[in-house]
């Protein structure tokens, strides 16, 4: 339910991906007009864009972001469904090789959506356009702050121009990822099948694949790597890339797949934090959300999660908010920091096992692998860190969780094991 006015009369949000789209339903309840402005021309059907570069590439929705989207938008797991997500339950179907051994398979009692991520755009745009007092105006650039909002939220993605003069400590890691994807029909024999596979090696091993169902039964199927090493451009370098993997379960599939679009490239260089919560000179009612904070290597499949979480943070803020909107800035920002922190922590500290990843490694940073290193261990054998593991890494609990708790006592007894282990050698 709408309650027109009752913090201003028109808000403003640039950028109509993920992050734009949650932030609008965040500010729908507080203002009589929300305003979502893009420069694409928004398509009313399923199909890339120019704005959003690696929409050909996998986009995973962690449990998370989607529990986020359903608080902000009721309904839309339910759309999502209907529009042809595939429903994947953890771990039923899910096989999930990492560093040296399969996942075991259990009921951990949740299941994710997945999708292209053209088709989770084009769901939630109709989403939002429900709620009556969103408007959405594509083929609209916007080279300069909106004077006429009450309140402005930059949903521009890394490549943000708007707030690029503002001074924002940063912290950067150099990850040089190299990721590619090819959408394939699937051979007969697979027909039917939502299973997610995923073959993580051990560091410094760079490769790394994804087997993600999507919409009409179809795959996207993702090869990544890192620095020097690149996956193949072509299909046949593709498929041969896929059989080097460790486990042949990716390769099985590429055999037969009919591929249904070139092999799409995409580099990120860097994985940046930018700190707007200690920064200078932020315009006034100006808040960035999503990939304007924290963008992250992306192969983690944590950006529009992320983005969700932002905007319930802004939306938990304006509930309780009675003061000028020029505060609000100062509320909302460390609570979107806090969740930047927990993903920036799951993906920065897998990211510097790799020795050429530049940036700052913690002091506590051979602790910290072996505490993640002890948790994942656990989890092969109980199933209650293996569900703790799930939930920390889908954002759905803090990480904090895995500090208390018998699950926790867990962990703790396998890092003493490894610990004798280690002494005896």
């Amino acid at each position: 339910m709408i309650t027109k006015g009752r913090l201003g009369a028109r808000a403003f949000i640039v950028g109509a991906g993920v992050g734009g789209l949650a932030a609008a339903a965040s500010l729908a309840p507080f203002f009589e007009t929300v305003e979502v402005l893009d420069k694409d021309e928004l398509p009313d059907r399923a199909r890339p864009r120019k704005g959003v570069s690696q929409d050909l590439q996998v986009h995973i929705l962690l449990k998370g972001g989607e529990l986020a989207l359903e608080r902000l938008l009721p309904g839309t797991r339910a759309a999502l469904l209907a529009a042809g997500a595939t429903d994947v339950r953890q771990t039923g179907d899910v096989s999930l090789w990492e560093r040296d051994a399969w996942h075991p398979a259990r009921d951990l009692g949740h299941s994710q959506l997945m999708m292209s991520r053209p088709a989770f755009e084009r769901v939630l745009r109709r989403q939002v356009l429900q709620l009556g007092n969103v408007v959405i105006r594509d083929r609209s650039p916007v080279d300069a702050l909106p004077s006429d909002a009450d309140l402005t939220v930059i949903a521009t993605g890394r490549g943000d121009r708007l707030l690029v003069d503002v001074e924002v400590p940063a912290t950067m890691l150099g990850i040089e990822v190299n990721y590619s994807s090819v959408r394939f029909a699937k051979p007969e024999r697979f027909r039917g099948e939502g299973r997610f596979i995923g073959c993580i090696p051990q560091p410094p091993d760079d490769r790394y694949g994804l087997v993600c169902p999507v919409e009409n039964d179809e795959w996207l199927i993702t090869l990544c790597s890192r620095f020097g090493n690149r996956v193949p451009g072509d299909i046949d370098g593709f498929r041969a890339y896929a059989a080097a993997l460790p486990v042949p379960d990716i390769a099985q599939r590429l055999c037969e797949a009919v591929p249904l679009t070139p092999v799409r490239t995409y580099r990120v260089a860097e994985a940046r934090w930018r700190h707007f919560e200690r920064a200078s000179g932020l315009p006034s009612c100006v808040l960035p959300i999503g990939d304007c904070i924290s963008s992250f290597n992306p192969t983690f499949g944590q950006g529009m999660s992320v983005a969700a979480g932002h905007a319930i943070a802004l939306r938990d803020v304006l509930t309780d908010w009675s003061g000028p909107l020029e505060g609000v800035a100062s509320a909302y920002l460390p609570r979107a920091a806090e969740i930047s922190r927990q993903a920036w922590s799951l993906a920065a500290m897998v990211d510097l096992e790799y020795p050429r990843t530049e940036g700052e490694r913690p002091a506590n940073f051979d602790k910290f692998v072996l505490g993640s290193e002890a948790m994942r261990r656990a989890a092969m054998l109980y199933p209650e860190v293996q569900l703790l593991r799930f939930e920390i890494g889908n954002l759905v609990k803090p990480d904090s969780a895995a500090r208390s708790g018998p699950a926790a006592r867990l962990v703790a007894r396998e890092m003493a094991r490894a610990g004798g282990r280690s002494r005896e050698r």
